[in-house]
């Protein structure tokens, strides 16, 4: 595709009706998703001491949404009023959020894991809604830059979320941060309320839930691409997990700067992705995914050269550039082939298995507490990405 190409299609993705107010609200609620990150696991750092509750805690707030996400995804193509049901997961999480805050540091540890439960319990409704709707309102002629734009609004709520978070949390404080994150989740639910893009499905519609259910676990189980960029995502998912607790530490003990910095790695993993998406543009497929995965753990081990937070940003921003043919091209191959009827269910069902291995490198890098071996770690699991996505024997 020629670049004046690829340009005439953004802009005419941008003049389709619904579709900018709809990737603006979306954008918006994962920024303020994406503040808990870094502010939820720096609260719990502040007021408890303790790495390994701010691992599970982390953990704690993704594992319910991959518990209940294939139901409730079923649930959401079936669904007659979907935006009932994203509001009613905005406002949970603001609850699970304001428990968070009442209760750290002022009750047994073993609460605050538990009430963050609530914060991401019905999460499937939402993520799910924004993965379905977007193929409709796209279209299947510009599919294609609407995962690449997915995937950049993806990025930029890993930049300005953990960077606000992580500012904020210098300033105001964690707990101020976490509030200010909830009323964000307030605004975003009167968003969608207001919004009937949030409605948009395809013709074809599963009849019940249990339809939705067997035709989204079926295509899964087929189709041999979904099954592979389902394994290589997932586990550079947990490398990834291993991060929410390890960037704070590697902040610490190999940057010489402050915790709260590591908002700023995380904005460099996001911003290094969103240039690789457009930077190294092409035609979606296995082959370049399980590269894009080599390649970007092969760079973390540069991350221990650096004796900086300008050098930690900058080779961490590299790892993220490397990535972003990885993170682009999954979006539009699940998109592509996954069947319009059990769509919700499909994309709830892959982002489970995502927050599952997500959770487990936070508990993880919470236990290891050594950022050396966290990041050899790092490198050997996207090594592995990249051959899950990329060998043919083992998914077929």
């Amino acid at each position: 595709m020629s670049v004046t190409a690829a340009e005439g299609g953004f802009r005419a993705l941008w003049r389709r009706p619904r579709y900018p107010g709809f990737v603006m609200t979306v954008s918006l609620a994962r920024t303020t998703g994406f503040m808990f990150n870094t502010a939820g696991v720096l609260l719990v750092l502040q007021r408890t001491g303790s790495a390994p509750l701010a691992g599970v805690t982390a953990a704690a707030a993704v594992v319910p949404s991959a518990l209940t996400g294939p139901i409730l995804g079923a649930w959401l193509d079936v669904a007659h009023r979907r935006r009932v049901l994203i509001v009613l997961d905005q406002l949970l999480s603001v609850a699970g959020l304001m428990g968070i805050v009442v209760l750290a540091g002022h009750a047994p540890n073993w609460t605050i894991p538990a009430v963050a439960v609530i914060y991401s319990l019905t999460r499937p409704f939402s993520m799910g809604s924004f993965f379905s709707a977007l193929a409709e309102i796209a279209g299947p002629e510009l599919l294609d830059h609407a995962s690449a734009i997915e995937a950049t609004s993806l990025n930029l709520a890993v930049i300005i979320g953990p960077v606000l978070a992580g500012a904020l949390s210098g300033i105001i404080g964690p707990a101020s941060t976490v509030e200010l994150q909830a009323a964000l989740t307030v605004l975003v639910a009167g968003l969608v309320a207001v919004n009937p893009a949030f409605e948009a499905r395809p013709p074809e519609r599963a009849p019940t839930m249990r339809g939705a259910l067997r035709t989204g676990l079926h295509a899964l189980w087929r189709e041999r691409v979904l099954r592979a960029t389902s394994v290589s995502s997932s586990l550079a998912a947990f490398g990834w997990g291993l991060m929410l607790v390890g960037f704070p530490l590697y902040a610490v003990q190999m940057l010489h700067s402050p915790a709260h910095t590591s908002g700023y790695l995380w904005a460099a993993v996001a911003g290094g992705s969103i240039l690789g998406t457009f930077a190294l543009h092409g035609p979606p497929g296995l082959r370049r995914i399980g590269l894009s995965y080599g390649v970007l753990g092969l760079s973390a081990l540069l991350w221990s050269l650096a004796g900086t937070l300008v050098a930690g940003i900058l080779l961490i921003g590299l790892t993220g550039f490397l990535e972003g043919p990885a993170y682009s091209g999954t979006i539009a191959l699940r998109q592509r082939l996954t069947p319009p009827a059990g769509r919700a269910q499909v994309m709830t069902t892959l982002a489970s298995i995502n927050a599952l291995t997500l959770s487990a490198g936070s508990v993880i890098g919470g236990a290891i507490q050594d950022p050396q071996t966290l990041i050899v770690v790092f490198v050997a699991i996207n090594l592995v990405a990249a051959a899950a996505a990329t060998t043919r024997r083992s998914l077929a």
